[in-house]
Order: structure tokens, then C-alpha cells, then sequence
């Protein structure tokens, strides 16, 4: 026997409570009334947006916070300082050619000299600024200057930084071209099947990967070459324009390129000054460069010295080691062998993670489960 209706709720939608309209002539129900709280209107758009047509946007989702613009514009800039450079190049030579009573500044030329000999930190003393005006102007030049270069040091920071993990990958591709030769050895002796088209394969990788570093050269070989070529054509082009010996052009390009500047050697005609104007610009980011090229070759070269993967060789005899007394090698035994050969991880990670597991397995049984877990 089912159980009596409780009155005052309707059937077709239980949960929602009321009373039932009766009709005066029939007594019959002819209508629903609820006495559930109507519904909230929906919300109306502030009067700005229904004026501008525009509802406001919807945050980002969680997770992804939205960049500010002002970051979005200092991460562009940083990755293309040499806007920043241009803009302080340019911006610096307009306000010095525009200040009054200063003659060193008058002539366009003159002072686009002045500009690219101080940027550059060279400092001739052949130019200065004469007026209370000039000499502050230059000084707000010289410490915006600092400021720049101090960003492009940390620019150079991260490039060295970016070598050095190259030549990780670089060494670690190496070696896996070196083991994809060592591995179809172990896999004939396993009786696993071997396609000789691989091992050619393999061979082929390994023979093009070392012609590459034998015809290429070394980045402090190509910095030095750079360096000379600089040097000698600067030191060819004031030989040519200033009228001076040969010897003297080596030492003003020598003198500029190292930003040191004496001053006893400086440019006297319109055509020298715009040569050494552009030079000085040219042979310092040249000489940047070459540190940068110095820097990485040695940087790669100890991280290839200090890694134990560029003496290793992958063998049947030392892959079977890695099981230990159990006689066999399991997957784990060959995942820890495969990336401590290729450079990934040492041998003293595993013991450490090895170590922490057998701290938790305290039956030894060789597996984690719930008794091991909760200390039983």
C-alpha cells in the first residue's frame, strides 16, 4: 500500500510547495499557485556599457594569469636590445646636435662622432662639451649608457648559459649516435633479430657526425679569425684615408677596438671621422662577439672534460654488471644503464633514489606495498 500524498505538493515536480486555486462554481483545482520566492530578474549592464554597447570581458582562466603590458613590452625589448640601442644612439645625437654654443656639436658629423666614440667607451678626448648644458646632457648620455650595457651583460649572461646547454645536447646526441652501433651488437648477442641496413645506418650518423667537427671550427679559432680580419681592415682603411703608415693604423684599430681610447691617434678629416664612427660601433660588437665565442668554446670544452659519458662505451660486459648478483637485467637495470650512457643521469642519483626505496621497503621483498607503506 503506498503511502499518502502529502498535500500541497505537486507530482509532477516534487520539491516545489504551494496551494491549489479552486474554481467557485466547480470546487475543482484549476491552478497551481507556489509559494516559492520568484525568481531574481537577470541583472542589468551598468549604464556605461549599455552606452558603449560593450559588456565587460571575462577574466582569464585560473592558471593562466594575463601579462601586464608593461612586462610584455621589457620581455620584448630584452630580446631585441638592439632597439633599445638604436633609440639611445638616435635620441642621444638629436639632443647634443641641438644644444646651442657648443662647437664640437654643430656639425652633424662631428657630433654622431662624438656619439659613437663615447657609446662605445673608446673616450678620444678630441670632442667634449664646452657649456653648463653640454656637460650635463653628456653626463645623463654616459649613465644611460652604463645602464644599457649593464642589460646587454646579462644578455650575455644568458648566451653563455644557452652554450653551455648545447653543448650537453650536442654531446648527448653524439653519444647516442656512438650506441645505436653498440646496441645491435648486444642485440645479436641476445639472438635478438638485427637489420644490417641499421648498423649502416648507425655507422653513417657516427662517420658525419665526426667530419662535421673535424671541417668545422672551433668558436675560439673563428673569434680569433674575426678579431684579426677587424683589426686589419681598420688598420688598411685610416692607413688609406688619414694618410698615416700602416703601423699606426694597426695601433688606432688595436686602440679602438679594445675601447682604451689614448686619443694620441684620432681621425682629422670629415671621411676619417665618419670611418671611425662607424668602426667603433662595428668592432665592438664585433669584439663582444669573439668574448661571447671565447666564453662558449670553453665552456663546452669543460663540460665535455668534466663528463664521464665522453669516455664511456656502451658493452654486453658492462650492461650485464648492472644487474648485480641476481644474474639477469631487469627493465629497471636497463633504464638506469641506457641513461647514465647517454649523459642524462649519474650513477650516484640512482644510489640515492635506490637508497630511499629500500629505507621504505622495510620487508624486502624488492616492492612497496600497503604494509610497506604503513610501516607494518
Amino acid at each position: 500500500m503506498s503511502a499518502p500524498k502529502r498535500p500541497g505538493r505537486r507530482p509532477e515536480e516534487p520539491g516545489t510547495y504551494g496551494t491549489m486555486a479552486r474554481d467557485e462554481e466547480s470546487g475543482l483545482g484549476t491552478a497551481w499557485k507556489t509559494n516559492d520566492p520568484p525568481a531574481a530578474p537577470p541583472a542589468k549592464p551598468k549604464r556605461a556599457e549599455r552606452a558603449s554597447g560593450r559588456t565587460k570581458r571575462p577574466p582569464p582562466p585560473s592558471g593562466t594569469p594575463r601579462k601586464r603590458p608593461w612586462k610584455i613590452a621589457m620581455e620584448f625589448l630584452y630580446n631585441n636590445l638592439w632597439i633599445v640601442y638604436v633609440v639611445y644612439v638616435v635620441g642621444s645625437l638629436s639632443i647634443l646636435h641641438g644644444l646651442k654654443d657648443e662647437p664640437d656639436f654643430d656639425n652633424f658629423l662631428d657630433a654622431w662622432y662624438f656619439v659613437a666614440i663615447t657609446v662605445t667607451t673608446v673616450g678620444y678626448g678630441d670632442k667634449s662639451p664646452k657649456t653648463d648644458d653640454g656637460k650635463i646632457a653628456v653626463m645623463i648620455f654616459i649613465v644611460t649608457g652604463v645602464a644599457v650595457a649593464g642589460i646587454f651583460m646579462s644578455k650575455v649572461t644568458d648566451w653563455i648559459l644557452e652554450a653551455q646547454e648545447r653543448a650537453l645536447h650536442a654531446m648527448t646526441a653524439r653519444k647516442e649516435a656512438e650506441m645505436s652501433i653498440d646496441m645491435a651488437k648486444i642485440k645479436a648477442n641476445v639472438g635478438a633479430s638485427v637489420d644490417e641496413s641499421e648498423i649502416q645506418a648507425a655507422r653513417e650518423r657516427k662517420k658525419q657526425e665526426a667530419r662535421r667537427r673535424k671541417v668545422s671550427l672551433s668558436p675560439r679559432m673563428r673569434a680569433v679569425l674575426m678579431v684579426v680580419g677587424v683589426i686589419f681592415i681598420g688598420a688598411v682603411a685610416m692607413h688609406m684615408i688619414e694618410d698615416i703608415t700602416f703601423l699606426d693604423g694597426c695601433y688606432w684599430s688595436i686602440v679602438t677596438s679594445t675601447t682604451v681610447g689614448y686619443g694620441d691617434i684620432t681621425p682629422k678629416t670629415e671621411a676619417g671621422k665618419a670611418f671611425a664612427s662607424a668602426y667603433a660601433l662595428i668592432t665592438i660588437g664585433v669584439m663582444a662577439w669573439a668574448i661571447g665565442q671565447i666564453v662558449s668554446g670553453t665552456v663546452e670544452g669543460k663540460a665535455e672534460q668534466d663528463s664521464h659519458v665522453n669516455n664511456f662505451k656502451l658493452t654486453p660486459q658492462w650492461l650485464a654488471e648492472q644487474g648485480g648478483d641476481k644474474g639477469y637485467v631487469d627493465k629497471f637495470d636497463f633504464a638506469r644503464a641506457m641513461l647514465i650512457a647517454v649523459g642524462k643521469l649519474e650513477a650516484s642519483d640512482f644510489d640515492s633514489v635506490a637508497a630511499r626505496f629500500k629505507e621504505l621497503d622495510v620487508n624486502g621483498d624488492g616492492s612497496l606495498d600497503a604494509k610497506d607503506l604503513m610501516g607494518e
